[in-house]
C-alpha cells in the first residue's frame, strides 16, 4: 500500500448539508505545486457511459470550480470496456489533478452533487451505466477511511482504465524533478510504476483500453495500433511541391479519393502556401479556395468516414471551414499569427494540430529564427509554452496534437536532429501533452533535396518515405504526406519494427 501519513480530518456532516454548493470561489490554478496552508491536492478519476459521454465530462469541468475545486491538470481521454457489470455501453475515462480547500468528506459530497446535476441516479445499480462518475483516488498522501469513503481508492490498483489517465497527469520526469501536492507526487509515481509494469503505452489500442480524440460529427479518432497518415490536398497555385495541380473542385475531389484509396486516414485541405517567402493571402481569399472543396468532400458518400483537416492560421477561416464540414484545425503557427485562433478553436471544440514555427513564412528562415542552442529541447519548450496558452484559452489538452514543424524556422541539420530527437522534444511537454499523438511532416521538404541532390520536390518521395519511417520509429503517431502510397508502405514497415523494439524492452 501507499506510504502515506495519517492526518486529522474534520468530522462527517450530514450528506444533505454537504451537497449544498460551496460559496467559496477561487481563481483557477495552473500549477498544483504551490499551496496555501488551506489548499489540498487530490487526484480524481472520471468516467461516463450514458448520453454524450465527452460532453458530460466537459460539463463536469465547468461545474467543479463552483464547488471550490480547481482543475490543475487533465489527462487524455480513454475508451474502455465496462468492468464488473459488462452488459452496458463502453466508458470514456479521464483523470484530474485538482486543488481544493475542501476536506475529503466534503470533496466527496461536492463530487456527488455534480454527478446528480448531470443526471446520475445515486441509488442506481452499483457499477452500472451512468452519465458521470467522479471518484477520489488520492487526497495528497492521506490514508483515510470512514463511512462511504476510503482513500486511497481501494480498487485503483486493479483498474488500468484508472491507472492510465492518472499516469498522464504528470510525467515521471516532472514528478522526479519537483514536488507535487504534499505527497500526491509520491502516489502518482507509484501509479507510473504499476502502469509501466502492466505495459504502459504498449498496452493501449485494444478493445479493452485505448486513447482517442473526440471528433465532432464523426465520433472518435483512435490513433493507436498503427501510424496514421494525413494526405495533403493543396488547393494552391504556388505550393512548393504541387502548386497548381488541383485547379477545380472536381479535381480536388478526385485527388482526395486517390489519397484515401492509397491509405490516407485524414485529409488536410490547404489554400495558402507557407513555403519560405510566399505571399500571404487574406482570410477571405483563403476561404474562397478551401470552402468549396470542403463542402464538396462532405457531400461524397464514399468519403463520409474520412476526417477533414483545414490547414490555416486564420481563426476566421477555421470557423468557416468547420462550419462547412471540416473536423479539425491544422495551424502552422500554433496560434501565433492570429491572436483569436486559440479562443476560436476552444469554441469550435475540434482537435487542434499545433505546429512549432518562429516568425511567419516571410521571416521564418532568417538567421535569428533558425538559431537554436538545442533544437530538440528548444522546440519542445516553445511548443509547451504555446500549448499552455492554448489551454488557458479553453482548449482541453486532449484536443492538442503537437507538431515540431519540420522545415519551418529550421535549417537542414536542425531538421535531421529533430527527426532523430523526437523523444527529446516530447520530454519538454508536460502532463498529457507528453503522450499525445505527435504529427510530423517531412514530406518533400527542402532538407531532403539537399541530402539527396533532388532539386524538384516531386522527386523526393523516396527520401520522404525514409524520413517518415524514421519519424515513426522515433515516436511520431501521424505523418503528413503528398505521396501517400509510398509513405504508407514505409510506415507499415516502421510500425512492425517499432512493435518489436517495444516488445524487447
Amino acid at each position: 500500500m501507499l506510504a502515506c501519513a495519517r492526518r486529522s480530518l474534520t468530522s462527517s456532516r450530514s450528506l444533505r448539508h454537504l451537497l449544498q454548493p460551496c460559496v467559496r470561489h477561487e481563481s483557477a490554478s495552473r500549477s498544483i505545486r504551490a499551496h496555501s496552508q488551506d489548499t489540498h491536492s487530490a487526484a480524481i478519476a472520471v468516467g461516463a457511459n450514458v448520453g454524450d459521454r465527452v460532453a458530460n465530462i466537459k460539463e463536469a469541468l465547468k461545474l467543479l470550480p463552483r464547488y471550490g475545486i480547481q482543475v490543475a491538470r487533465q489527462s487524455r481521454l480513454y475508451e474502455s470496456a465496462p468492468a464488473y457489470v459488462t452488459d452496458q455501453p463502453r466508458f470514456v475515462n479521464a483523470a484530474l489533478a485538482v486543488e481544493t480547500a475542501l476536506p475529503p468528506i466534503e470533496l466527496l459530497a461536492a463530487l456527488k452533487r455534480i454527478e446528480t446535476e448531470l443526471g446520475r441516479d445515486l441509488q442506481g445499480k452499483r457499477w452500472g451505466p451512468r452519465p458521470l462518475d467522479l471518484d477520489i483516488i488520492f487526497y495528497e498522501g492521506l490514508q483515510h477511511r470512514e463511512e462511504g469513503l476510503e482513500i486511497p481508492h481501494p480498487r485503483w490498483q486493479e483498474r488500468p482504465f484508472v491507472q492510465a489517465p492518472l499516469a498522464d497527469l504528470f510525467s515521471r520526469r516532472e514528478l522526479e524533478q519537483a514536488p507535487v501536492g504534499k505527497d500526491l507526487g509520491r502516489c502518482l509515481l507509484q501509479v507510473h510504476d504499476l502502469w509501466e509494469q502492466a505495459g504502459g503505452e504498449r498496452s493501449l489500442g485494444t478493445a479493452d483500453l485505448s486513447c482517442f480524440l473526440p471528433v465532432p460529427k464523426l465520433g472518435s479518432w483512435s490513433w493507436q495500433g498503427r501510424t496514421q497518415i494525413m494526405g495533403i490536398l493543396n488547393i494552391t497555385p504556388d505550393s512548393f511541391s504541387d502548386g497548381g495541380q488541383l485547379t477545380s473542385v472536381d479535381a480536388a475531389v478526385r485527388h482526395a479519393r486517390k489519397l484515401v484509396a492509397e491509405g490516407a486516414d485524414v485529409l488536410d485541405v490547404g489554400g495558402q502556401s507557407t513555403r519560405p517567402g510566399a505571399d500571404r493571402l487574406t482570410a477571405a481569399q483563403e476561404a474562397a479556395r478551401v470552402l468549396p472543396v470542403i463542402r464538396a468532400l462532405t457531400e461524397q458518400e464514399d468519403l463520409q468516414h474520412v476526417p477533414l483537416s483545414v490547414d490555416t492560421f486564420y481563426a476566421e477561416v477555421a470557423q468557416q471551414a468547420v462550419g462547412a464540414g471540416a473536423h479539425m484545425v491544422n495551424d502552422v503557427s500554433g496560434g501565433l499569427m492570429d491572436p483569436h485562433m486559440h479562443s476560436k478553436v476552444a469554441e469550435l471544440g475540434v482537435p487542434y494540430i499545433m505546429m512549432h514555427m518562429r516568425g511567419d513564412p516571410s521571416t521564418m528562415q532568417s538567421a535569428e529564427n533558425t538559431a537554436y542552442e538545442d533544437v530538440c529541447a528548444d522546440v519542445g519548450r516553445e511548443l509547451q509554452i504555446t500549448a499552455a496558452a492554448a489551454m488557458r484559452s479553453g482548449i482541453e489538452p486532449w484536443r492538442i496534437i503537437p507538431d515540431p514543424g519540420i522545415g519551418f524556422a529550421k535549417e537542414g541539420d536542425g531538421n535531421v536532429r529533430l527527426i532523430a530527437g523526437l523523444q527529446r522534444v516530447r520530454e519538454q511537454l508536460e502532463g498529457p501533452l507528453n503522450t499525445m499523438p505527435m504529427l510530423v511532416g517531412p514530406s518533400r521538404k527542402g532538407f531532403l533535396g539537399k541530402l539527396t541532390g533532388h532539386k524538384q520536390a516531386e522527386d523526393r518521395d523516396i527520401a520522404t518515405a525514409a524520413a517518415s519511417a524514421l519519424c515513426v520509429v522515433n515516436g511520431a503517431s501521424i505523418v503528413r504526406a503528398h505521396n501517400v502510397a509510398a509513405v504508407r508502405d514505409a510506415v507499415r514497415v516502421a510500425d512492425a519494427v517499432q512493435k518489436q523494439m517495444q516488445g524487447a524492452k
